[in-house]
């Protein structure tokens, strides 16, 4: 049993082939072996990340069109003339060429290697132009393809209905003799069906009689001549059709060079995209390679175990430990974690993403196995001498820079014998600083790691409830085999189980005991710990819940005030309206009004400033407003929330994010769209917005720059939901006028075209700006959309 089938990378590969576009992509991914040359699986496991990324965020590339027509290539070289069906191959091949660089294009984040791939293609518009004009979407000749074939084709049609004229004529001329109306063809010639005995009375040729021998098939003389100039020119068509089907082959072999390497790029880049979807759809992650003696596993889930069911893991081993000794019950996942790191190893040198949070794997030279029992009938090999022959091989190859995995070694002979020829094996690897990761249930070997500070212990937990396996992988522990439990559980008999206890205990030393009963506590420990940390992290949760709350009671609470202040103002400006119409009347009735008409406007005037006075500030003449202090100024006796340098704010005036910066005295440094400014307290609140980060390069230096040219020209909202894309366009718009930016581009990209959608109404409702567009092309087309302001 090889390497990839003892840690089932066989499979794996299977499953990304699946992802594969077309037969290259796939034969690209059966090909894929572990490499153990640093600059390969550096390149493949960066464009293994980069393709993840796209993945990610903006779909597969697409290999729409494109199949493996290399043979096809071959055969224009050589002069060989190409049928209509190939050619339109080449035509889709050139198109799905443009379409993965076009897709390589939109991608925004760096990804150099990618890059390098893509820019090697050669996109032949011109050939594409040149064979479209000849051969359509169905791989037929067009007509247009050449006047003489437009003119042949018109002259064919005729000639059809010079034949069917004929064949009418005749049968209406002997209606007697025809025994079915249908025409029928043989050798593309028309000819009908007429009685037996009547097929010698119109001197014309006789093609054959029926099945029942009652009727034959004749083409009269007044048909013979419509076939005959029919023939003619399908003869004409067929020299025309064979024209340019060689000018069409001489075009495709001017460039089969090219595209062969095309296809070889596009192959590569079908295997890279499928192991990128494999790992998308398994939530992976590409592996960090260093030179450093350090392996790293994050959250690592066996990607061949139900996703409902894995159980996630952490392993690290690192100096001064360079061998992992995993122990536990038989049943209880050692070979599971043990194959998880081989496997990972196996599939990041493979450029495969692998299923877990984070990664870290050292360059090894090489990686031996001794998984699984290779008991063979015809080489003559038992259980112990197959482990034994996979070992020795390890042992005779591998160096300080290897991976070695042994899984449950020592067994399949005398315990004390397997436990000494473990020790020995162990010695020998850890003399040679090989990273080793070895599986046991011997308690000897327990006490063995305990003993050697180079040696990782780590243990597989078991359910003494239950009495089943958890699959939960504790370091730093030791795990005992429950072999009598487990017996137990399946029906041996307790007067066997009881004696065997004994005869356990009495072989076991007190160092023995005391290993188990720190194994214990320390189980016990982790259980409470894990209990804690589950309160802990309910207890952060909740304090997010009640921040989020605050903040939204806050912005809440202030967009009320801000009404109930417009409100107020609205009532005031009234009442001082009305106070100035009645101020205007009573001047008019000085000279001639009656005291009493004088007095009546005295007392709505009065009224009017009693009602503006208790109107303004809702209510606060009877100072019902909580907010509200008593010298009736609420801002003065509002107490601002306590800010922290890095707190996210907005201002209260048009809800603007940004960073406090430092806080000062009576003001707060706040950080906005990069330009630092004081500010009061009470004109920021808590904000729960997300602040893109901006970042610089180190390595351009403008002198001079002025404010405009800082400003990003472009707004990305892929990934938002249409609110908080619609608030960031508003801010970026206030933002890009502020800057005296003119035409910027929006980013939304296609999906459902909702954000799209949601984006025009935006734009369409805002008065600074002047027009909108789609964006061309080669600038994201339907996925962007370009602005211009007023």
């Amino acid at each position: 049993m090889s390497l990839e089938q003892q840690l089932e990378l066989n499979v794996i590969k299977e499953q990304v082939k699946n992802f594969a576009s077309f037969s290259l992509g796939q034969k690209k991914i059966e090909e894929l072996t572990p490499s153990y040359e640093p600059l390969v699986l550096r390149q493949e496991n960066e464009r293994s990340r980069e393709a993840l990324a796209a993945v990610v965020h903006y779909g597969t590339m697409p290999f729409d069109g494109i199949r493996d027509i290399e043979q096809s290539l071959q055969n224009a070289k050589k002069g060989r003339t190409l049928t209509p069906q190939e050619l339109s191959q080449e035509i889709n091949l050139i198109h799905g060429l443009s379409h993965i660089t076009a897709y390589e294009k939109m991608i925004e984040e760096d990804h150099p290697a990618l890059k390098d791939l893509t820019s090697t293609i050669t996109i032949h518009k011109n050939t594409a132009a040149k064979l479209e004009s000849c051969i359509d979407a169905y791989g037929e000749i067009r007509d247009s393809a050449s006047a003489d074939l437009r003119n042949i084709r018109s002259s064919l049609r005729h000639a059809d209905a010079d034949v069917q004229a004929a064949v009418t004529r005749f049968m209406h001329a002997h209606p007697d003799s025809i025994v079915d109306s249908i025409v029928s063809y043989r050798n593309d010639r028309a000819v009908i069906l007429v009685k037996a005995s009547d097929k010698n009375s119109f001197h014309g040729f006789v093609y054959g009689d029926s099945a029942s021998g009652q009727a034959s098939y004749i083409e009269p003389p007044e048909v013979i001549a419509a076939n005959n100039r029919k023939a003619q020119l399908q003869e004409q068509e067929a020299r025309e059709i064979h024209r340019i089907l060689v000018e069409c082959t001489k075009e495709v072999g001017k460039i089969a060079d090219e595209e062969i390497g095309n296809l070889e790029t596009a192959g590569i880049l079908d295997a890279i995209f499928a192991r990128a979807q494999w790992g998308a759809a398994h939530d992976a992650c590409v592996a960090t390679l260093t030179q450093e003696r350090r392996l790293s596993f994050e959250k690592a889930r066996h990607p061949l175990i139900d996703p409902k069911k894995v159980v996630a893991n952490n392993y690290h081993l690192e100096e001064p430990q360079h061998m992992l000794l995993i122990t536990g019950p038989n049943t209880g996942g050692k070979t599971v974690s043990m194959k998880i790191i081989g496997l990972f190893t196996l599939m990041s040198y493979c450029g495969i993403p692998i299923p877990c949070d984070s990664a870290v794997i050292p360059y090894f030279d090489a990686v031996y196995a001794d998984i699984g029992d290779d008991q063979s009938v015809v080489s003559s090999l038992s259980s112990f001498s197959a482990h034994v022959e996979k070992q020795a091989r390890a042992l005779a190859s591998a160096t300080s820079q290897s991976l070695v995995l042994l899984d449950e070694i020592g067994s399949g002979t005398d315990p004390r014998e397997g436990e000494a020829l473990a020790i020995a094996i162990l010695n020998e690897l850890r003399i040679r600083k090989t990273m080793t990761v070895a599986t046991t249930h011997y308690s000897r070997l327990k006490s063995y790691g305990k003993r050697h500070p180079d040696i990782l212990l780590a243990s597989v937990e078991f359910d003494m409830e239950k009495l089943a396996p958890t699959y939960r992988y504790l370091e730093g522990t030791t795990g005992s085999s429950n072999a009598l439990e487990i017996a137990g559980k399946y029906g041996l008999p307790k007067s066997v189980i009881k004696e065997a206890r004994f005869l356990k205990d009495q072989a076991r030393s007190q160092e023995d005991v005391l290993l188990e009963q720190l194994d214990k506590e320390l189980s016990r420990q982790r259980a409470t710990n894990e209990q804690l940390e589950a309160k802990l992290k309910e207890i952060r949760t909740y304090q997010q819940q009640l921040k989020t709350q605050q903040i939204e009671f806050q912005k809440e609470r202030d967009e009320w005030k801000a009404h109930a202040d417009e409100e107020a103002e609205a009532i005031t400006e009234e009442a001082k309206e009305q106070a100035d119409a009645i101020l205007k009347r009573m001047r008019k009735m000085q000279q001639n009004a009656k005291y009493h008409e004088v007095l009546a406007e005295r007392q709505k005037l009065n009224r009017n400033g009693g009602e503006s006075e208790n109107s303004s500030g809702t209510g606060q003449g009877r100072n019902n407003n909580p907010d509200t202090s008593q010298g009736g100024n609420a801002r003065k006796t509002q107490a601002p929330p306590a800010f922290q340098v890095g707190d996210t704010v907005e201002l209260r005036v048009n809800g603007q994010a940004a960073k406090v910066v430092r806080i000062e005295r009576k003001e707060i440094l706040i950080d906005l769209n990069g330009r630092e400014m004081r500010v009061k307290p009470d004109t920021i609140r808590p904000s729960l917005k997300v602040i893109p980060k901006i970042t610089v390069d180190p390595e351009v230096h403008i002198a001079h720059a002025s404010i405009f040219e800082a400003f990003s020209p472009e707004c990305n909202l892929i990934g938002m939901h249409v609110d908080e894309a619609v608030e960031k366009l508003q801010s970026y718009v206030s933002d890009a006028k502020i800057h005296g930016l003119k035409e910027f581009r929006i980013i939304h990209g296609d999906g459902s075209g909702a954000l799209r959608k949601a984006v025009h109404e935006q734009l369409s409702a805002m008065k600074d700006v002047q027009s909108f567009t789609l964006a061309r092309p080669e600038h994201g087309g339907s996925g962007a959309t370009v602005v211009k302001l007023k």
